[in-house]
């Protein structure tokens, strides 16, 4: 019963002094409310457990290459041999994401797929709703087995949920395969987008290699089971005994070959899995300038209420019994704030997902205000209404009766000197401190940002729309340089187009395949990135020629064979002289020449943060020379990109009939994407910084015009005996910089520190950043001279007979 009273009190008493409860409660709400939508999306990527068996004992397996443990992929024998020789896995399966041309009655269509071994969907845990998955006896000989599963979405979607799918024939990139099974509901692979899985043994079936006992040819990766009781840490020791025994059987191929293990969640998360923590250590500092705010507003509260408690006291009101009432009105201003603040919660993570990048968030998250959700903002309001009640209560229950009862109002002004407002204080100079790391690691981001967005690419993007085209595997290597070349043509012809580059891929288009050469001058073996292009492409994209000539229409199969090398590549090993007319080989010291004809400027093909000098560089190839089945087609145009993918599809369609156009996407699109995380944490950050920002002027505020409130007497007096206006001012200025310099100085500690863990998330500057730390300690100043000015001009403006008078 007395706990019903007292919520009833709570209610009458924030409903008397609604401007304190608007100000609490609209602080409160947008602290949880932002805390609730950044805890969704972190349970929903990396607290909420994987749609699978056991999903904590899933890893990935990827082959790595010398020192650094550069990801490489793995060859498909190389593969096996991880499943054949490991120690620490229940099963190792063959896995590789790729797409295929689906061709059925109503035309081609591109869909995702996974090439996996048959022990993938047991290991899994997935089994099928209708018909089977496939067999060990069906992923053993190459090539000869053409059998798919197919999901249940692609099954209803492109099928209707036909019953007799099992058995059926559908066409996957040109050849008929078998249908054996549907899989259950909600089951969408690893890659969770998944329509059909298709044996690993079938790799050719999507242009793999004729000779999977080839140990050189790598692109693949691997998924294990591990055995019970097996941590990750003993497993990477046993896959590396594996690496160096095949190093050791095989020196020609795996020498400086390893393989690196990483469980699902850390391979899906990537980079996102830091920004989120950046992001949700942002929202933890603006919950706790908020809480310190409203605790602040409460401290001041409870000091002009010392005279009502004071006086319950006196009559015999139990001191226990006022603190639970006092900690009941906190939790009540708690309980409101949460309401008001998961409303809040559900529009900022509205606002969140619509900022992400795309790729920010694995495929499996869906972030939403859920039971834990909810949760999490019961345990935000319960743990800030204790503490927004408990502080305020144990203080004014501590009141000197007697002072307090004698002096009234008056004891209120004169009693309120630094050690009675000291923890007020402290939560000022806590706040102040608190703004700054917050302000400080924003800043970071903006800085890092902006050196990312300065990095010139080395194409022009503008007006260029990208696509992908994988044509049917039956062509033969001329064929596909004849359809390629058509293609160019009639896209060449289309009005308001000013360029054409057609290659195996172009600038940021993620599908670059890497090889060796061997260089004679100094005896440079050299792993490269090979791009087969048209004569146009780099004048299509804006690629500047440095040295030599581009390609021609004469450089044809028939003709010497050429290369054009990127600058980066001549000035690493043709410092002091020209590269035109050097001649390289292909593979090892034994295998085919080609001359280098010309040198173009750095592209970007990878991303946009990687030193250029540092990285493997690329080497470009004539189309007619090096035909590619892959393709991607870039037209640049007078009218918008968007406009451009019609025309594309018919052009292809007249050329290459039931080929897919997919990947369609500007360029300028895929430029952004790779600064897409910086602007998303900048702004996110930014946003929180600049709440920060104003709770803390407000804080501030609020200290100052509480202290002139309650010294009006006092600053009136003063004036009376002759203290300048200009005196007084300053007077109140000054109180209000020795809470904010010392927050200032703690803040610059705490950042210099916390700093350091974001460093691997900065590009182009230091996590110590001396223009970040001084603009942000400038900002927070200036601002905090506004917030002591406002009740300092006030106080200035006291009439003495009118402060006099009131007393």
């Amino acid at each position: 019963m007395n706990l019903l009273n007292d919520v009833r009190f709570a209610l009458r008493t924030l409903r008397k002094q609604r401007s304190f409860a608007v100000t609490a409660v609209a602080t409160m709400a947008l602290a949880i409310g932002a805390s609730t939508a950044i805890f969704s999306v972190v349970e929903s990527t990396v607290l909420r457990p994987l749609p699978f068996q056991t999903p904590d004992r899933l890893v990935f397996l990827w082959g790595v290459a010398g020192p650094e443990r550069a990801i490489r992929g793995a060859s498909f024998i190389e593969a096996r041999d991880w499943e054949r020789l490991n120690r620490a896995f229940e099963h190792v399966a063959i896995y590789d994401e790729t797409s295929l041309n689906l061709v059925t009655e109503g035309g081609a269509d591109r869909i995702e797929a996974e090439m996996v071994s048959w022990s993938y969907f047991p290991m899994l845990g997935a089994s099928a709703q209708v018909g089977r998955t496939f067999t060990a006896a069906e992923d053993t000989d190459p090539n000869a087995q053409p059998v798919v599963t197919i999901s249940d979405g692609m099954w209803r979607g492109r099928f209707g949920g036909d019953p007799g799918i099992v058995g059926r024939s559908i066409t996957l990139n040109d050849r008929s395969f078998t249908v054996l099974g549907v899989m259950a509901p909600g089951f969408a692979g690893i890659s969770f987008d998944t329509d059909v899985w298709f044996p690993a043994a079938m790799v050719q079936a999507n242009g793999g290699p004729s000779n999977l006992d080839n140990r050189g040819t790598r692109w693949l990766g691997a998924v294990g089971r591990l055995n019970s009781g097996v941590t990750l840490a003993q497993a990477q020791i046993d896959a590396d005994r594996v690496a160096a025994q095949l190093s050791k059987d095989f020196p020609e191929s795996n020498t400086d070959r390893g393989i690196l293990l990483q469980t699902l969640r850390d391979s899906y998360l990537g980079t996102t899995r830091d920004l989120l923590r950046a992001v949700f250590a942002a929202v933890g500092l603006l919950l706790l300038i908020a809480c310190a705010n409203v605790v602040g507003l409460q401290l001041v509260r409870a000091a002009s209420r010392g005279r009502e408690i004071a006086l319950r006291i006196a009559v015999g009101a139990d001191r226990s019994r006022l603190v639970q009432q006092l900690v009941v009105e906190g939790l009540v201003l708690a309980g409101i704030s949460a309401i008001a603040g998961l409303a809040v919660g559900h529009w900022v993570l509205a606002g969140l997902i619509a900022l992400a990048p795309e790729g920010a968030l694995p495929n499996y998250a869906a972030p939403a205000i859920n039971l834990p959700t909810l949760g999490f903002a019961i345990a935000i309001a319960l743990g800030s209404g204790l503490v927004f009640g408990l502080l305020p209560a144990l203080r004014s229950t501590r009141l000197d009766l007697a002072a307090s009862l004698k002096e009234g109002t008056r004891s209120s002004a004169s009693g309120f000197g630094r050690a009675r407002f000291s923890a007020q204080h402290a939560l000022v100079v806590g706040e102040t401190a608190l703004a700054l790391v917050l302000l400080v690691g924003a800043g970071l981001y903006v800085r890092s940002l902006q050196r990312q967005l300065a990095v010139d690419p080395g194409f022009d993007p503008r007006n260029v729309l990208r696509a992908r085209v994988t044509l049917p595997q039956q062509l033969t290597p001329d064929m596909r340089l004849q359809a390629a070349e058509q293609l160019q043509a009639r896209l060449a012809a289309l009005p308001s187009v000013r360029g054409v580059a057609i290659g195996s891929d172009v600038p940021l288009g993620g599908s670059s395949s890497a090889a060796f050469i061997h260089i004679p001058e100094g005896d440079h073996r050299v792993r490269f990135y090979r791009h087969s292009v048209t004569p146009d492409f780099f004048s299509a994209l804006g690629i500047p020629l440095v040295s030599g000539r581009a390609f021609t229409e004469a450089d044809r199969p028939e003709s010497p064979a050429v290369v054009t090398i990127n600058e980066s590549m001549a000035r690493r090993f043709w410092s002091a002289e020209s590269p035109i007319g050097k001649r390289i080989r292909l593979g090892d010291a034994s295998g085919p020449e080609v001359t280098i004809v010309g040198v173009v400027a750095d592209a970007r093909y990878r991303d946009l943060t990687t030193p250029l000098l540092s990285t493997e560089p690329d080497v470009y190839f004539p189309l007619a020379q090096r035909p590619s089945g892959s393709l991607q087609v870039a037209v640049r145009a007078d009218i918008a990109p968007e406009n451009l993918a019609g025309a594309i599809r018919r052009e292809l369609a007249a050329v290459a009939p039931n080929t897919p156009l997919f990947g369609v996407r500007r360029m300028e699109d895929m430029l952004a994407q790779q600064t897409a995380n910086g602007r998303f944490a900048s702004s996110v950050l930014a946003v929180f910084g600049g709440a920060a920002l104003i709770l803390t002027a407000v804080g501030l505020y609020g200290v100052l015009a509480f202290l002139v409130t309650l010294r009006s007497r006092e600053i009136g007096i003063r004036i009376a005996l002759g203290a300048t206006r200009r005196r007084v001012l300053a007077n109140i200025v000054s109180q209000g910089m020795t809470l904010v310099i010392p927050g200032l100085a703690i803040g610059i500690l705490v950042a210099f520190a916390v700093t350091k863990l974001i460093s691997s998330q900065l590009f182009g500057i230091g996590a110590r950043d001396p223009l970040v730390f001084a603009s942000v300690a400038l900002l927070l100043l200036s601002v905090a001279l506004v917030a002591s000015w406002l009740p300092a001009r006030r106080a200035a403006g006291i009439d003495p007979q009118v402060a006099l008078r009131s007393e």
